[in-house]
């Protein structure tokens, strides 16, 4: 396959592949909309809630898998990894605005696991610690630390170029993300600020407690 043609579809196959709303899709299985329950995010902690450990956990397992398998499929096949990076982020993106599901969908913090794992392991042990420490501190604002000061943490150590652009375009759809909110957030910059730093709303009362590692 020519390069150009690599740099096309290769980021093409892994948002399709991203795209697959597993949260949804076991969900359903159990009779359950997850757009309509909960926080109406279409992810594994809404799926946790909603129906149960097993579920939540699953889910989330075969969302990371999903930005994962591409991401060591291409490098396996010799694919540059500039197009591996960026066909990873491609993953991400599609797990956070799923084409099958018409709109946004996850946090993608669970695919953002795996490609940082496909493309650098040792870094994954940074937003992991955040996780824990989210036990704490609380998971949306670990969860902020953890994966927006990643592509600073990749560049202190020297990490190669193409590892600090996929860390860099993680974090920027992390907060992207967040910034959007669950249906109907409040209207205005400084709530979706508060969003992308929290991951809720302004004044939101947190009733469960608030997980280290968001989906």
């Amino acid at each position: 396959m020519s390069e150009p043609l690599t740099w096309l579809l290769a980021p093409v196959v892994t948002y399709l592949v991203g795209a697959i709303p597993f949260a949804f899709v076991i969900g359903s299985i159990f009779g359950v909309d997850l757009r309509k329950v909960g926080t109406g995010n279409v992810g594994a902690g809404n799926l946790r809630r909603v129906v149960g450990l097993p579920a939540g956990a699953a889910a989330a397992l075969l969302d990371g898998l999903k930005a994962l398998i591409p991401v060591l499929v291409m490098r396996e096949m010799g694919i540059g990894p500039a197009v591996v990076a960026i066909s990873g982020l491609a993953a991400v993106a599609g797990h956070n605005w799923s084409i099958f599901l018409r709109g946004r969908s996850g946090r993608g913090l669970a695919p953002s696991a795996g490609v940082l794992a496909g493309v650098d392991p040792w870094l994954i042990l940074w937003p992991g610690g955040w996780a824990i420490a989210g036990w704490k501190l609380g998971g949306g604002i670990a969860g902020f630390f953890g994966w927006a000061s990643l592509p600073v943490i990749a560049a202190l150590l020297e990490r190669p170029d193409h590892v600090v652009l996929a860390c860099l375009g993680l974090g920027l759809l992390m907060i992207v993300r967040r910034m959007q909110g669950n249906p109907s957030p409040q209207p205005g910059v400084k709530a979706a600020l508060y969003r992308a730093v929290f991951d809720r709303d302004p004044g939101q009362v947190v009733t469960t407690a608030e997980e280290p590692v968001g989906n």
